[in-house]
């Protein structure tokens, strides 16, 4: 299916279902890193809760399948960030699918949307995340990011030994460090943080 029918298909899927639960978001976001260290060079994670049967205890479980909402975003906030992502989501792990199964969590703004969101830009080195290029928030609460370590020495990044993501941060340390972000950048609803290369 291409990119265009799959955002067709998205929009009407969009206007024929019921509203979406004000739920949480199931945060979504892209690792890239260094092979050469035994890094997963490109890995989409959706941060399901570990109880959840497809997180499988996991605190970065590997996504099998975008759905949703959940393409266009990251394409929308790679390419604020200069990534051209589109053939590689389309293909990895799977094609896209314009349906949203997980009726417990939000979906990630659609195109819609986002083409109101405020885009911040900060520099490299003021996220406090090392390899943090860019994260999407509504309020207080993470939606997207895309993490790049691949210019990154261990020593820059506080680690001793690679790791499969590139980083070596527990969830929560993950997720204290993404909160810190959006405190620092302030404001209020949807807005993205890009931090330059």
């Amino acid at each position: 299916m291409s990119r265009r029918a799959l955002v067709h298909a998205a929009a009407i899927l969009a206007l024929a279902a019921p509203a979406q639960a004000q739920g949480p978001y199931a945060p979504v976001g892209l690792f890239i890193g260094k092979i050469e260290e035994g890094a997963r060079i490109f890995t989409p994670a959706r941060l399901l809760p570990l109880e959840h049967p497809e997180a499988l205890g996991h605190d970065y479980p590997t996504v099998q399948q975008l759905q949703g909402t959940e393409f266009e975003a990251l394409l929308w906030l790679g390419a604020h960030a200069g990534y051209q992502l589109g053939t590689t989501l389309q293909r990895y792990p799977r094609e896209p699918s314009p349906t949203w199964s997980y009726r417990e969590f939000r979906p990630p703004p659609d195109s819609v949307e986002l083409g109101a969101v405020p885009v911040i830009r900060q520099p490299r080195g003021a996220s406090g995340l090392p390899g943090l290029r860019a994260a999407l928030y509504d309020g207080a609460d993470l939606v997207l990011f895309i993490v790049d370590t691949r210019d990154l020495s261990l020593a820059d990044r506080g680690m001793e030994r690679s790791t499969a993501m590139g980083l070596d941060l527990s969830r929560a340390a993950f997720l204290t460090a993404l909160d810190a972000v959006a405190k620092r950048a302030g404001g209020t609803g949807l807005r993205a943080i890009v931090f330059e290369r």
